[in-house]
């Protein structure tokens, strides 16, 4: 099983990759990470070889609900993302965790990915946690 996590290098998440990275590997899964301004770079990001696509961003405004801008210009630049199995994260702040969760998935969804699970990580512990709980992804 292969898994892709796409993130935002704006907003201090590598921890918080690198835990989700962890919990992905003891379930199985073989990783590749994927900086969202490495990605805008490319022509496309094909996914068709992944089995589950992760996509994390801090929470971005006073009041949240917004994404980071490189993870929304990678997202527009994936392709074969239709039916794909997916994992949204953010990095939380006091105020509108839920609303910019609620965007990245959004965005996702505007390029045919299947969001199955989705979470709002503050740790690296929490994110690993996160990677371990996504091994049911494989058996829906």
């Amino acid at each position: 099983m292969r898994a892709l996590i796409l993130y935002s290098e704006d907003g201090k998440l590598l921890n918080l990759v690198k835990g989700l990275e962890r919990g992905l590997q003891a379930v199985g899964y073989e990783v590749q990470l994927l900086g969202a301004s490495t990605a805008i770079r490319n022509i496309n990001i094909p996914l068709v070889s992944y089995d589950l696509v992760c996509v994390g961003s801090p929470v971005v405004g006073f009041f949240g609900g917004e994404i980071a801008a490189d993870i929304d210009a990678a997202l527009k630049k994936t392709t074969r993302m239709q039916g794909k199995p997916t994992a949204a994260f953010v990095r939380p702040r006091i105020f509108g965790s839920t609303r910019s969760l609620h965007t990245l998935m959004k965005a996702m969804e505007a390029q045919g990915a299947w969001v199955q699970d989705f979470a709002s990580v503050s740790t690296a512990r929490e994110a690993e946690a996160l990677g371990r709980r996504l091994e049911t992804m494989q058996k829906l």
